[in-house]
């Protein structure tokens, strides 16, 4: 169940609708299409390169607009198995696009990097009137916090508003220390039955390598529980969603009715009974 949510920043329809956003970016990887809610339009598809060793390029999410806000949202683990070769590069590299930026994972830093020039250049030409929200499920939200910092920094939209749903450790404490300070509005929701954040492990010390290698999360947890009895149920935006939509079910009504495809089918956000034979 989920109860009233109080942290500064966090808001249930934000939460909601991000959700709901963090949804769309699977439609349009396995099929091309993406709706969006009434009075957002489409600005960029966002393409990136997974996998070091052999590089292919896949949709990873969208930039959309509406006349007051701003929204990039990253999809999570879809793309087997350039996803998965990339969460499990976790190897750390500089995070060379912000000073003392700390390390992050390889894997997700160069998948970030090989689409970061062109996602910065589209986020730059746009209102910084806008308020600017960044979002992202599963994998997708180390990529958000990947960018988060970039654009917060490196951009006029210095308050963006994060959201992450189910999101794994990007860096190691001096990159989340960075991004910390940097990054005033930072929601990491997460269902404390969803074993994803728990990936990568805080340490890997020697002999993994000659110094050890470290991870931390960045702030503000924000705790949900729904207990599926599944990995993937656990872990599924829909299931996110339906258990987020209990924090403001007029708004979500709205929502969905008056956006029909927008909202993720939640019908299979029930408890799994298999068992071994």
């Amino acid at each position: 169940m989920v109860h009233t949510i109080n942290h500064n920043g966090f808001t249930s329809k934000e939460a909601i609708l991000l959700a709901a956003m963090c949804y769309q970016t699977y439609p349009l990887f396995f099929e091309g299409e993406l709706l969006l809610p009434k009075g957002f339009k489409l600005v960029y598809t966002i393409r990136a390169f997974a996998d070091v060793e052999n590089p292919t390029e896949h949709v990873y999410g969208f930039l959309a607009e509406s006349k007051e806000q701003i929204v990039i949202a990253f999809r999570g683990y879809a793309a087997y198995p350039a996803d998965l070769l990339a969460a499990y590069d976790i190897l750390q590299v500089p995070y060379s696009f912000v000073s003392s930026g700390g390390k992050t994972s390889r894997g997700f830093t160069c998948l970030y990097r090989s689409t970061r020039n062109e996602l910065i250049r589209k986020v730059s030409k746009l209102s910084a009137n806008k308020h600017l929200f960044i979002t992202g499920h599963n994998y997708g939200g180390a990529l958000a916090v990947l960018a988060a910092l970039d654009i917060a920094v490196n951009t006029k939209f210095h308050e963006p508003f994060v959201y992450t749903y189910g999101s794994p450790r990007i860096g190691d404490p001096e990159f989340s220390q960075r991004f910390n300070q940097v990054i005033n509005n930072s929601m990491r929701i997460v269902n404390i039955h969803d074993p994803y954040p728990t990936f990568p492990d805080r340490e890997y010390p020697p002999p993994f390598t000659e110094q050890g290698v470290f991870y931390q999360h960045v702030k503000t947890k924000v705790p949900i529980s729904f207990q599926l009895n599944n990995t993937p149920r656990n872990d599924a935006i829909a299931c996110y969603f339906k258990a987020l939509s209990q924090l403001d079910p007029d708004f979500t009504h709205s929502l969905c009715t008056e956006n029909p495809g927008f909202c993720p089918d939640t019908t299979f956000c029930v408890p799994f009974q298999g068992a071994c034979r």
